[in-house]
């Protein structure tokens, strides 16, 4: 094949671990790579990392200007060729809502669903334009049932549920798929740093899955329509049938998080004995 004749893939936050799992896996389907991130520095290393065709891009999800620049590059000089666009793109700073600063919380809101909304937007339009593409997100657990300690992560995550939901609905017929990929805790840099600096429990009442697991899930998504793709049996049943109550959920909070507390320990000891 040509150069530049492949079809595209962009992933967000292309330089962390699902990032890079996932734009490996799009690479060995036989997609170009645009792996956006945070920083220059970031971005490059990812589309090293994937070799030819893939192309470094800098933009940071919390800032207003660069995010209409990428959706003006999605809606002009990738137009032709995007097939594939991941939102992935996310942080979590884990503190109550009583102790969050203003900036803080408009941060997680606008890397997590701002961001991820306004680059869905200009991908829908131009795959429907030509009747195909699939569009997909990580949202996580946490968009499901609501993470005390983490109130705007999850706000984020469930307001992104819902502009999937609706997305998908409004692009039926059209040729183009939406998916979101759930998974729980998964081992990266983030749950890491959640488990070591009060993130919370409810991480940990599974299992803390890989991220190889969220590849397969993506790879799951790539080859079907399904909406919601979750890693587990569990964790496609349960949280659910919690979030249709959530004062319920709140009421078996003292038991998730008694669970989640013993699987938190677990996990640092495997941390302590990975450096040891």
């Amino acid at each position: 094949m040509k150069a530049g004749s492949k079809p595209l893939a962009l992933v967000t936050g292309a330089g962390g671990g699902i990032g890079t799992g996932v734009s490996l896996m799009l690479r060995d389907r036989g997609y170009d790579v645009i792996a956006v991130d945070v920083a220059q520095d970031s971005a490059d290393r990812a589309a090293n990392a994937l070799g030819e065709g893939a192309l470094a891009v800098a933009s940071d999800a919390s800032d207003c200007a660069q995010v209409e620049a990428l959706a003006d590059r999605i809606r002009g000089e990738w137009a032709d060729r995007l097939e594939v666009i991941v939102l992935n793109a996310g942080l979590i700073v884990p503190e109550n809502v009583i102790d969050s600063a203003p900036a803080v919380l408009r941060t997680q809101l606008d890397v997590m669903l701002t961001a991820p909304i306004q680059h869905i937007a200009a991908a829908a339009s131009v795959m429907a334009e030509r009747g195909r593409g699939k569009i997909l997100a990580t949202v996580s657990m946490g968009g499901v049932l609501a993470l005390p300690g983490s109130a705007a992560y999850s706000a984020a995550k469930g307001g992104l549920r819902a502009f999937l939901a609706a997305t998908s609905a409004e692009l039926k017929g059209s040729g183009v798929s939406v998916s979101g990929i759930y998974p729980s805790g998964v081992d990266t840099a983030m749950l890491r740093h959640e488990a070591r600096n009060g993130g919370s429990v409810l991480n940990f009442v599974g299992k803390t899955f890989t991220v190889d697991d969220v590849v397969s899930a993506y790879a799951r998504a790539l080859d079907s329509d399904r909406l919601e793709i979750f890693l587990s049996t569990t964790d496609a049943i349960a949280p659910r049938l919690l979030g249709f109550s959530p004062q319920l959920a709140n009421r078996l909070l003292p038991v998730m998080e008694w669970l989640g507390r013993r699987g938190h320990r677990a996990y640092l000891r495997r941390l302590d004995e990975s450096v040891a």
